[in-house]
């Protein structure tokens, strides 16, 4: 343990590279939900609000 910093993972998974972009399967999972959270946000009514 005697060399610092940061090495890569052995076995990263797959991955989805397009252009200068490449994202791991776990990357896309987690956007994914971070954009169906964003949509809830914006699809449902806010506490207290009345129509």
């Amino acid at each position: 343990m005697g060399q610092g910093g940061l090495r890569p993972p052995l076995q990263a998974g797959s991955s989805w590279q397009f252009a200068w972009l490449n994202l791991s399967v776990a990357d896309m999972v987690v956007v994914g939900l971070m954009l169906v959270v964003f949509a809830l946000a914006l699809i449902m009514r806010w506490p207290g609000e009345h129509s």
